[in-house]
């Protein structure tokens, strides 16, 4: 009776060292829900309709457009591709990002500064760095915060810092004051900024347009005659 049950374990381990191990599972995080595929990349959440992945690497595309969403922002643009694994991003045509802490900085900053409202940043083209916090936009940059506007041709956001580093036709408008400039580094958070090359400002008048304008004071010149007076007599002469 030894011998056969010897033998049945012998077969039975050699199939199953045979037959192929499952494959593991992809990234939970990766793997689309009912509704439309969603993955993480740093702290973003992005959705999106179609997606290409690959799950070894890491690396994705989406032709179609997208929204990425966190704790107090999104994000939407025409098309993207990037890297989850590496937390890397690039968001191609129409990119819009809304902040509703109004420095980009929200849940994913070491130090929360404090909000100043909301504020939406477009491009054309925006990077994500989301091991370092950077965006880099380029393209038509635009920002917008309370009266506060900013334009200029790139520009370079440190989520942490709340740095924003404009370079390209920078124009700064903050209520009636402004400032174009070629190269600016502008706080979102405090207001801070610092111009460099071919700095143009521009502030309004202090002298209030209620004020009357007073009258012209006209000083006359002594030594002219008054219309219409007899002339002075001459002085008589002295007698010989």
């Amino acid at each position: 009776m030894t011998r056969p049950l010897v033998l049945v374990a012998v077969m039975t381990f050699a199939l199953l060292a045979a037959s192929p191990s499952p494959k593991p599972s992809p990234s939970p995080s990766a793997l689309p829900s009912t509704g439309p595929p969603t993955f993480q990349v740093g702290v973003w959440t992005v959705h999106a309709s179609l997606l290409d992945v690959n799950f070894k690497s890491g690396d994705f595309s989406t032709p179609k457009q997208l929204t990425m969403t966190r704790g107090g922002g999104d994000i939407t643009a025409d098309r993207a591709s990037g890297n989850y694994k590496s937390q890397q991003a690039t968001l191609y045509g129409n990119v819009v990002m809304h902040d509703t802490e109004g420095n980009f900085a929200g849940l994913s900053s070491t130090k929360p500064a404090k909000s100043k409202g909301p504020s939406t940043l477009t491009a054309d083209q925006v990077h994500i760095d989301g091991k370092g916090k950077i965006y880099t936009a380029t393209g038509n940059v635009h920002y917008v915060q309370a009266d506060t506007t900013v334009d200029a041709n790139k520009g370079v956001l440190d989520d942490l810092t709340h740095d924003l580093d404009l370079t390209g036709n920078v124009k700064i408008v903050q209520g009636t004051r402004n400032m174009v400039a070629d190269h600016v580094l502008y706080n979102t958070v405090s207001g801070q900024a610092h111009a460099e090359g071919d700095v143009v400002m521009q502030f309004p008048s202090d002298v209030s347009r209620t004020i009357a304008t007073p009258r012209p004071i006209k000083i006359h010149n002594p030594l002219e005659h008054h219309k219409g007076a007899s002339p002075a007599p001459a002085p008589a002469s002295s007698p010989h």
